[in-house]
């Protein structure tokens, strides 16, 4: 792999950016080749309409359903076109794509019905805007042959004093092809921050038929911990709550604990998380885990120490 980074303007109304590490060629019947460590965005922007933008090409699809950017497993990345547009105090965006690398996101095809390719086309169109303190946003999405979900969110944040407080909401449904069952899951939260101490506190549910809303479980209208998810968990609640502190200007340590009652049993896990800023770009982190699973007969210790360059 090769790393570069370019970007500038063609004209007064066209740019171009590419980003990323990748040495493969786009497939334009295929899924988008994955970029590997790190993303690849390769695309062109036209911004001749007032308030509005246009790109073409290959982008990160940043949406409560996907992860525009995971270092760990999978960037969303598409091919296609999108566009964003400001009127008045709402916020809109829609966009089309033949083809996606969203097959990284459904890591070992555990999506119900058939599992993604990558080579299926996929849209999306949503808003957002602020009223009052609140942030609420809405987005529709679909992809060929696979699902059509929607997911409304809402968010906001009140200062108390020295003690800052983020309430947080969001709810997504589905309908998966070839599941014959409407999946939904709703989750609430909030977080506080006082200081250089923050800690938060969340709870989700699923229905019973299911709660596969999404493809990819690092998206945010998933709940998770480290290793236990609640998305594709039927008739399951999960509660998390986690706290941290800076306890130097660099290094940040964090405890979590999650809990989920699934519909036969439940699981629990414990991680600690231990982050270091070496420099503006440069994040180290070590985390370890143990996971309680009723379907196991013994407890599992996880750990991960992780090294993230962003330049």
């Amino acid at each position: 792999n090769t790393s570069l980074c370019a970007s500038g303007k063609l004209t007064d109304d066209i740019s171009y950016m590419f980003a990323g590490a990748n040495l493969e060629v786009d497939d334009t019947s295929g899924p988008a080749p994955y970029s590997g460590v790190l993303m690849v965005y390769n695309y062109f922007t036209y911004t001749g309409i007032a308030n509005t933008s246009i790109s073409a090409g290959k982008v990160g699809v940043d949406t409560p359903l996907t992860v525009v950017y995971d270092p760990a497993t999978a960037t969303s990345e598409a091919n296609g076109l999108s566009l964003t547009s400001k009127l008045g105090a709402v916020n809109l965006s829609a966009a089309y794509f033949a083809n996606t690398n969203f097959n990284y996101g459904d890591t070992v095809g555990i999506f119900p019905g058939t599992a993604i390719t990558g080579g299926e086309s996929y849209a999306h169109a949503g808003l957002n805007t602020k009223i009052g303190s609140v942030s609420v946003d809405a987005l529709y999405a679909t992809m060929e042959d696979r699902y059509k979900t929607y997911t409304i969110g809402a968010s906001a944040g009140i200062d108390a004093g020295s003690v800052k407080i983020t309430p947080s909401a969001r709810y997504t449904a589905a309908d998966v092809d070839g599941s014959n069952s409407d999946q939904s899951l709703w989750k609430a939260g909030v977080k506080l921050q006082a200081g250089i101490v923050g800690a938060n506190l969340e709870y989700g549910q699923t229905n019973k038929q299911g709660g596969w809303v999404t493809f990819d479980s690092d998206a945010s209208a998933n709940l998770k911990g480290w290793k236990v998810s609640l998305l594709g968990n039927k008739d399951s609640k999960l509660i998390k709550a986690g706290i941290n502190a800076d306890v130097m200007p660099k290094l940040n340590l964090s405890a979590n604990y999650t809990n989920m009652e699934r519909a036969t049993n439940d699981v629990n896990e414990v991680y600690a998380t231990a982050t270091y800023k070496i420099t503006k770009g440069l994040t180290a982190y070590v985390r370890m885990a143990q996971v309680d699973d009723d379907n196991n007969t013994e407890k599992e210790t996880v750990g991960r120490a992780n090294i993230l360059w962003l330049f």
